[in-house]
């Protein structure tokens, strides 16, 4: 790793070697620790509540709450600001190192026609706060959304983190208020939803993100997803910094990190309408994950956690205005991940995503005449 110079006049914020970093005593965090049999008997039970509900609430056809927009193309801008924390735990010793994203602020432009939509973006050229260091962000994103279901699929590479928590040992060798850069640390992410609505004629997926669709009443539907996730965690050194070794032991030399998600999640969302143009959706959708793990160190030697379960949860809130041909909003979520790696550590995965949109629809004379569109 080189050095960075975070003030060109003044103040320069050394980039640490794992040798050069020093021990954290744990700091407040969420840790999640379920027993395997409790969670199997309510996913089973919360399951069978959901299409028990949903057939109650079942509604008749000519509930006209969801306007679709069949014959017109959605163009819109998206400003959005998104975190990544990625974090390290030895649960028996209560220790943890965590790695975060200096914040990326990206701009995307997407295009929804009928049930096909994409999304591109990339970081904004602004200046990063130099004590955390520089994150590059890039990415794609493909939806499909019909009534019924929708399916996103979204790749993500942020390159660049710094250590959020060191000690105040390894903050007298700092500036105040810097942190320990470890510009070469890079995650890849490829993640795939999809998720079936149970009652299609009282809650619209896309009208809550400003996409081809309005909902004109206040309405919710359980909801039913299944998930694949693929996350990759790379560094030239070691995550662990060398006086942490005694704390993650078996996790010392380990330079990357490599897991693979299988989800079942079911939840429940809703959308407030109010004088039919404005809205507010809120998404509660809790899971579980079976994933495979694989650790390797600067050595080449691999070890592999396979066949675990871990808790997973998808919480999303969107409020916005939407008419027949001008939309915009606001969207929040937050995603957590979190495996076991055995030996009493663990790696999770958390997102943090605040998301601004306005977008403008298009009537087509006639259709493309492809794919069903």
């Amino acid at each position: 790793m080189q050095s960075m110079n975070p003030m060109d006049s003044e103040v320069v914020s050394p980039i640490l070697t794992p040798k050069e970093f020093f021990p954290k005593q744990a700091v407040a965090g969420i840790t999640f620790s379920y027993q395997s049999k409790t969670i199997k008997t309510v996913a089973f039970f919360t399951l069978i509540f959901n299409i028990l509900v949903s057939i109650c609430f079942a509604q008749d056809k000519k509930d006209e709450r969801i306007t679709r927009f069949q014959n017109h193309i959605s163009l819109a801008a998206h400003l959005t600001n998104i975190n990544l924390t990625s974090t390290i735990r030895n649960v028996d010793k209560a220790d943890k190192i965590e790695f975060r994203t200096a914040t990326a602020t990206r701009l995307g432009i997407s295009f929804d026609y009928r049930w096909l939509g994409f999304e591109v973006f990339t970081r904004l050229p602004f200046s990063q706060a130099a004590e955390k260091g520089k994150t590059r962000n890039r990415g794609i994103f493909v939806r499909i959304n019909k009534p019924r279901f929708w399916v996103n699929a979204v790749w993500q590479r942020f390159s660049g983190m710094y250590w959020s928590n060191p000690d105040a040992a390894a903050r007298t060798i700092l500036q105040p208020g810097y942190f320990p850069i470890r510009d070469d640390i890079f995650c890849n992410l490829l993640h795939l939803n999809a998720f079936y609505i149970f009652s299609p004629n009282r809650f619209s997926n896309p009208a809550a993100q400003g996409e081809n669709e309005r909902q004109l009443k206040s309405g919710g539907s359980f909801l039913l997803g299944l998930g694949f996730f693929f996350d990759v965690m790379h560094g030239d050194q070691p995550f662990i910094p060398q006086s942490q070794a005694t704390n993650f032991e078996n996790l010392a030399q380990v330079n990357e990190i490599k897991a693979r998600f299988l989800s079942l999640s079911g939840g429940y969302a809703h959308t407030f309408v109010l004088f039919k143009k404005a809205y507010f959706s809120i998404y509660m959708i809790p899971g579980l994950s079976r994933f495979n793990a694989s650790q390797t160190t600067l050595s080449d030697e691999k070890r592999t956690a396979k066949g675990q379960w871990a808790p997973r949860l998808d919480l999303r809130l969107s409020m916005g205005y939407n008419t027949d041909k001008y939309f915009g909003g606001i969207m929040a979520q937050s995603i957590v991940n979190n495996q076991d790696l055995g030996q009493g550590t663990t790696f999770s995965n958390g997102f943090a995503t605040l998301r601004l949109f306005f977008g403008r629809r298009f009537q087509m004379k006639r259709n493309l005449g492809m794919l069903n569109l």
